[in-house]
């Protein structure tokens, strides 16, 4: 499907699957490093050149003020789960990165390990903090910049401040491309990338990598008029209920732009909706939803056990696709570059399957083993 110009990043799909059963099969445990304090993991990015240092001073406007980046960074600390990969992306190598959520090694699943390895990073791993943000710690990895474009919890005025005592700290940005205000973790690739590239000095290679991905998108399009004017959700099941995301979570930002409109629900203003099982018909009329299942398979079983589930449009169509594999979750939860590629990929024939409208059409669940 891809042209030329996608060829680079949808390689890193053939080398994620022969990798994912040996990194599927680790726990967090066994993966993870732990940290050492004061490590000083040398950056290996090339020496500045004249166009990078003349980005410099650069006066960023994010949702915890202005934040000024007075030269190139060499030591960039990231504190959220997919920060690094859009850094890797952009050529830029962090030295201390958080311990991923699926317990891969260098912090990130392999859907983004031709990005690390192109940018030379081998960051250290830590652990953050799910609640208070370690100061010290961070601060032991010397930072000239700290990214926390999409933190792990609400980062407060106060560890704002404490952390800008150690570094320039890049929260999201303050404005979308329209103007808008932004919402938290919602915010769009282009805008989140774009953001990373100024305080980075690499805003040309954000340009090349954002039209790389539009242009992706578009072919998907282009290939699937069809979709045009088709409904679409992403959702689960949590403490008994079923829920769907928000029409700007980063999850249904993918389906959007592929060509799905995913904006039909009321109430889904906020991160996400919980149904309840007397009210699941409010997804009655959709062509389709993707359901997060891969890290809690028996929510498939209290799903289509719901009593008004056989009731809904995707059941009488066939419109249900099981997100099932755990790599495709991590990658479809990260929304960067690398992973857009990688649920193009994975997506594309899933979708093409479930909006068919033949209910006899088997949708063949996508899995990262082969």
């Amino acid at each position: 499907m891809f042209t030329t110009s996608t060829q680079r990043r949808a390689g890193a799909i053939g080398m994620a699957a022969a990798a994912a059963l040996a990194l599927a099969a680790c726990s967090p445990s066994e993966t993870a490093e732990e940290p050492t304090a004061g490590a000083s993991a040398e950056p290996t990015a090339a020496e500045p050149t004249a166009a990078e240092t003349a980005a410099f001073p650069v006066t960023l406007d994010t949702v915890m003020g202005e934040v000024t980046v007075e030269a190139e960074p060499q030591r960039v600390v990231t504190l959220g789960s997919h920060e690094h990969e859009y850094l890797y992306a952009l050529g830029v190598a962090p030295v201390a990165v958080p311990e991923s959520w699926q317990g891969y090694a260098n912090g990130t699943g392999p859907w983004a390990e031709d990005d690390r390895l192109a940018a030379g990073a081998e960051p250290e791993l830590f652990v953050p903090g799910s609640t208070v943000y370690d100061a010290e710690l961070i601060a032991s990895f010397e930072p000239d910049l700290i990214v926390a474009t999409y933190p792990n919890h609400t980062m407060t005025q106060e560890e704002y401040d404490l952390l800008s005592g150690i570094a320039p700290v890049v929260t999201r940005p303050a404005t979308d491309a329209d103007g808008n205000e932004t919402a938290e973790w919602n915010v769009s690739l282009a805008d989140e990338l774009t953001l990373l590239a100024e305080a980075t000095g690499t805003t040309d290679e954000a340009e090349a990598i954002i039209a790389e991905i539009d242009a992706a998108f578009a072919e998907v399009r282009d290939a699937h008029p069809e979709w045009a004017g088709m409904t679409s959700q992403v959702g689960g099941f949590y403490e008994g209920q079923a829920f769907v995301y928000s029409a700007n979570d980063t999850r249904n930002q993918f389906l959007a732009n592929v060509g799905l409109d995913v904006a039909s629900i009321e109430g889904t203003d906020e991160a996400w909706m919980q149904i309840s099982a007397e009210q699941l018909d409010v997804l009655g009329d959709l062509d389709s939803i993707v359901w997060q299942v891969a890290t809690t398979p028996e929510a498939r079983d209290s799903l289509q056990s719901l009593p008004l589930f056989d009731s809904l449009n995707i059941s009488a169509v066939g419109g249900s696709i099981w997100l099932s594999d755990p790599v495709l979750e991590g990658a479809f939860f990260a929304n960067s570059p690398s992973s857009v590629f990688y649920s193009i990929e994975a997506f594309v024939p899933m979708l093409e399957a479930a909006l068919d409208g033949d209910p006899a059409t088997e949708v063949v669940e996508f899995s990262s083993e082969g």
